[in-house]
């Protein structure tokens, strides 16, 4: 059936899919009331773009992971300066990959059942739970109150001759002194993951968090500063780490020769990624 073209499709140029869906939306966020609070625990972290981009997706149905993970973990490793970065599918299940890799005995350097593994009292579940899981010990460090991150006296304290890797967490966009806190490290010869599922895009002396250690953990959740829905992303530095966590199946885009900021730490703002 005939169907005349709008002036307004015309000069937009937008197929008619597009604008449907742009109207819905529009539609549908003018009938939501605005939050009654100043600081909401959550609110929407994706617009018209986004909700455009993941019709795309559906549409093509290529549904798994494809070309936008790929340049999205090539990306990634270039924005936060490392060799590597692995996509998954939570902030979670980065942690439990980089402990396992850290536990693989095909490794030069691994973890045994029964090592201890330093691990600050303020943290998730999950951040908890794979080192369990995996038939480490945690031990639980005490926090900065000012900070709630690890304090650096109790981690001095908790050092035994077992102790063989530390899990910090980077809470709330801060992290511990990492100059001090990366002596320590390297003065015990410690394996370090970083769970820097709150904190994507600060810095410590202009570099970024999650880049110390072996690995560097983040999440995508809805409510985090970059999303996906769900989603997490693996930071791999073999320099701190003799093996990675899988084979690297692309190459990244050189990282950013821009000069950061050198004070600690700063947070960017929520964004939204459309991936598969």
């Amino acid at each position: 059936m005939y169907r005349s073209t709008s002036m307004q499709e015309l000069m937009s140029n937008k197929p008619e899919w597009v604008a449907a869906i742009e109207k819905e939306y529009s539609d549908r966020l003018s009938k939501q009331r605005p939050s009654q609070f100043l600081f909401p625990l959550i609110q929407r972290t994706y617009g018209m773009e986004e909700v455009i981009a993941m019709t795309k997706v559906v549409l093509s149905g290529q549904l798994t992971m494809s070309d936008n993970v790929r340049r999205f973990e090539a990306e990634f490793a270039a924005y936060v300066n490392c060799p590597y970065a692995v996509m998954v599918n939570s902030g979670s299940s980065a942690n439990l990959l980089a402990l396992a890799a850290l536990v693989n005995k095909v490794r030069q350097r691994h973890l045994n059942t029964g090592d201890e593994v330093l691990v600050p009292a303020v943290c998730w579940s999950t951040t908890l739970a794979p080192i369990l899981q995996l038939g480490l010990k945690p031990v639980l460090v005490d926090v900065d109150p000012a900070t709630l991150n690890i304090d650096l006296a109790d981690v001095r304290r908790k050092i035994t001759a077992n102790t063989r890797a530390m899990m910090i967490v980077h809470v709330l966009g801060n992290c511990a002194p990492m100059g001090p806190l990366m002596e320590i490290v390297n003065q015990h010869n410690l394996l370090l993951i970083e769970d820097t599922c709150e904190s994507l895009g600060s810095r410590y002396n202009g570099k970024m968090l999650g880049t110390f250690g072996a690995f560097g953990s983040y999440s995508f959740y809805y409510s985090h500063h970059l999303t996906t829905g769900e989603g997490g992303m693996v930071s791999i530095s073999p320099a701190r780490s003799p093996a990675h966590a899988h084979p690297p199946t692309h190459s990244p885009t050189p990282p950013h020769t821009h000069t950061p900021p050198t004070h600690a730490p700063t947070q960017t703002p929520t964004i939204v990624l459309v991936l598969l």
